[in-house]
């Protein structure tokens, strides 16, 4: 099965927001493949139970903070006007966000704070918490249960579309007309945080590798992929083998040298770099399969 993420120029034309901008043929085609890209994670965020609103309010500091660097690389002025230029935030954004960061236009850390909306589904789960209730609540009836809780929160929507959401992302549980509210999925396993971890260090390193060498037209980083089609279960099956058995071979050999290079370094003033080299494997079979 091919990526479901297929999109040429004509689809981003149709997904372009503000249509009195007007981007260039290479800008368009950067999109494409953003998006695409994008798909991916997209993916990994509505399975979380992340929605557009906490992303779309999550990235804005990201955007803000490449549209100074881009600035500082030409020499020019970081103003309220240039950043929501390049950045495509509007002013007001951009003015509240210096205000926030003493008044100044410098680059702002990005952590997991008070940008992120909090959704319906995660304001019922704290009002939960926070009102101290029993763990396992009544579905209806009155306010010490779930749809009186719900009700405090929102009058919008069906307390039946935030209870399937709650379970969807693990929160709850629904069992002979109770709900079950999982106090483990408030401290995730520290093994799940860590997978989480080195995947988005792998894939951000990956990434800037590609864009470095494609921004600055220069192959300075090593970004290169063997790829084949029409292949048998048989010989996805040999190939795994075959990359799991080679990059054993390989990695320990080049750990062996990097800790015998880091010890040598350790403690001269120019060694402030890093390295990271990395392998990944990923075939269709298992996903026909499912």
């Amino acid at each position: 099965m091919e990526s479901k993420f297929n999109l040429n120029e004509s689809d981003v034309d149709a997904y372009l927001v503000d249509k009195n901008k007007v981007l260039s043929s290479e800008s368009k085609s950067t999109l494409e493949y953003t998006l695409k890209v994008m798909g991916e994670l997209t993916h990994w965020l509505v399975k979380s139970g992340i929605g557009y609103s906490e992303f779309s309010n999550a990235i804005r500091p990201l955007f803000y903070n490449e549209a100074i660097k881009e600035l500082e690389h030409l020499g020019q002025k970081t103003t309220d006007s240039s950043i929501s230029l390049l950045s495509g935030l509007n002013r007001r954004d951009v003015s509240q966000i210096k205000q926030e960061n003493g008044g100044k236009h410098t680059i702002i850390p990005l952590t997991y704070r008070n940008t992120m909306p909090i959704s319906v589904p995660a304001r019922v789960v704290a009002l939960w918490v926070h009102q101290d209730l029993p763990y396992i609540l009544p579905l209806t009836g009155n306010e010490n249960s779930f749809e009186g809780l719900f009700k405090q929160i929102s009058r919008d929507k069906h307390p039946r579309s935030i209870l399937l959401e709650l379970q969807r992302i693990g929160l709850v549980t629904e069992a002979g007309g109770k709900v079950i509210l999982h106090q483990e999925s408030f401290t995730p396993a520290p093994e799940a945080h860590q997978a989480k971890q080195i995947l988005a260090e792998n894939l951000s390193d990956h990434i800037a590798a590609g864009v470095h060498n494609l921004t600055e037209n220069q192959n300075y980083f090593l970004e290169q992929a063997i790829f084949a089609n029409e292949l048998t279960e048989e010989s996805i099956n040999y190939l795994k083998e075959r990359v799991v058995e080679l990059w054993g071979k390989f990695s320990k050999s080049l750990l062996a040298e990097a800790i015998e290079l880091c010890q040598k370094d350790e403690g001269q003033i120019d060694a402030n770099r890093r390295f990271r080299v990395g392998i990944f494997e990923y075939d269709t079979m298992d996903i026909n399969k499912n």
